[in-house]
């Protein structure tokens, strides 16, 4: 039996308990159908020296090897080889406010979900090598997109998001080319590799009740037994886990123009990637009492059937990121400033499909390419210590109309500060920490169909905490 989605009843619809929903009966495809990747997943946590500026000055302030990943031109400026290790952890705090949430059909409401975030560490490693006074070569490793989020089994939402997790590992080779005292250029590939799990609660009450529309419509079942059937499979609830990896080249590009010794800016240019992710869609069913209930279960669990385990793949483009970078010495004190575009407009739609070509669902996601704008500056105490502190503001890639508990996005103020030790000719040790201020998101989301996922309605709050501590030594 194949329950397709245009069959619904008005037999049917008469027949459901008196609960009342904002939206009509849609289809009931129950899968992780929510938004694959959220929303403001670029890390730009790359650098403990950077962050200490709130990322101002990325692609012109070539101190370290951390260029590498932000401005391969940047790699002229280094007179010695140096190896770089960086330790990042970020701590993400995300909880919903409920505000008249609706219940999927034939299920509790239940919690608030939590707090869905936690510490999440993200490492980088770079070498930095001179060749000679117009060449140098560089390799970072880094992670540039990333996000966990999980929500408490149980929670209101679970029919749209329960666990969100991606992780990206980046292998950038660079080169950089002096062209004269004031004019550089650098250029490097990106071999990058991406994994992602995304779950979900499976709303299985209402695919009984889909499977009964069918079963009234055909003749085979009363209309006036379909309370009772529909009683008897309440709170039926399954899973789902969506899982795929894959790999990708892109590239990165910069410029470095030297005023003076004093002042310079710098402009990048990270490409794009396009990953075809091919892995799995997983569903866990629920025993039914009613036999009636299990042989609908049975039905749509079939393999090729809606709800039925197997290989399934997402094409995802990654966004292109544009910086154009500012930096002036005055005796002890670095102004720094940064302006950065991301193309977050390549992803207007995400399309899960079966290894058949069969789609399982298409979710709009209509992003908007973002703007991000910081200042920082340092101040050179002595020979050892240098204190840095800075400010930023990143805009929001999601619609209000599209947002999803995937990864609540909004936009953020940054505020960092930041030191760096000199402990010798060789080591140098960087500190920084960054508070980001998030504005309150609004939720009104309910995936696509009301009965089958709920209608999660509210606010969510989030904020983020980053500390990095970094090490580099100069041969």
């Amino acid at each position: 039996m194949t329950i397709m989605k245009e069959q619904i009843s008005s037999a049917v619809n008469r027949a459901l308990p008196r609960r009342r929903y904002v939206l009509p009966v849609g289809m009931l495809l129950c899968c992780a159908s929510s938004s694959v990747f959220a929303s403001g997943f670029a890390l730009l946590e790359q650098s403990s020296s950077r962050l200490g500026t709130a990322f101002a000055g990325t692609a012109a302030a070539a101190d370290d090897a951390s260029t590498i990943f932000y401005n391969p031109a940047g790699l002229s400026k280094l007179t010695d080889p140096e190896l770089l290790v960086v330790a990042s952890g970020v701590l993400i705090s995300s909880e919903f406010n409920n505000q008249n949430s609706l219940a999927a059909l034939g299920q509790p409401l239940g919690g608030e979900g939590g707090d869905a975030g936690d510490w999440n560490a993200v490492p980088a490693a770079y070498f930095a090598l001179p060749i000679n006074d117009r060449f140098a070569f560089g390799f970072g490793i880094n992670a540039p997109f990333g996000l966990k989020l999980e929500y408490e089994n149980g929670w209101m939402g679970r029919f749209q998001s329960l666990n969100n997790e991606i992780q990206t590992y980046n292998f950038n080779p660079s080169l950089s080319w002096r062209v004269n005292k004031q004019l550089s250029f650098g250029i490097g590939a990106d071999y990058q590799r991406i994994q992602a799990e995304l779950t979900n609660a499976v709303n299985y009450t209402a695919v009984v009740a889909q499977g009964l529309q069918t079963l009234v419509a055909a003749g085979q079942v009363p209309a006036a037994l379909v309370p009772a059937l529909l009683t008897a499979n309440g709170n039926l609830e399954g899973h789902t886990a969506v899982r795929g990896d894959d790999s990708a080249w892109g590239w990165n590009a910069g410029v470095l123009f030297e005023f003076s010794d004093d002042t310079r800016i710098g402009l990048s240019y990270r490409s794009t990637v396009d990953y075809t992710l091919e892995g799995s869609a997983r569903f866990t069913a629920p025993t039914s009492p009613n036999a009636i209930g299990n042989g609908i279960i049975a039905a749509v669990s079939a393999p090729g059937a809606t709800l039925a385990t197997g290989p399934a793949s997402v094409d995802l483009k990654l966004p292109d990121i544009a910086t154009a970078s500012f930096y002036h010495r005055m005796g002890r004190v670095e102004l720094m400033a940064d302006i950065a575009w991301t193309g977050w407009s390549s992803i207007q739609e995400l399309r899960i499909v079966r290894d058949t070509g069969v789609v399982l669902s298409v979710t709009p996601e209509h992003w908007e390419d973002t703007w991000r704008y910081a200042i920082g500056a340092t101040y050179q105490l002595n020979d050892q210590w240098k204190l840095r502190g800075g400010l930023a503001f990143d805009e929001t890639n999601v619609p209000d109309s599209t947002r999803t508990a995937r990864l609540p996005d909004s936009e953020r103020t940054w505020v960092a500060i930041g030191a760096q030790w000199k402990a010798g000719d060789a080591w140098v040790v960087d500190v920084g920490y960054a508070h980001l201020f998030a504005d309150d998101a609004s939720l009104n989301q309910n995936d696509g169909n009301a009965l089958a996922r709920g209608f999660l309605i509210g606010e969510q709050e989030s904020a983020v905490d980053i500390v990095s501590a970094q090490l580099a030594y100069k041969f």
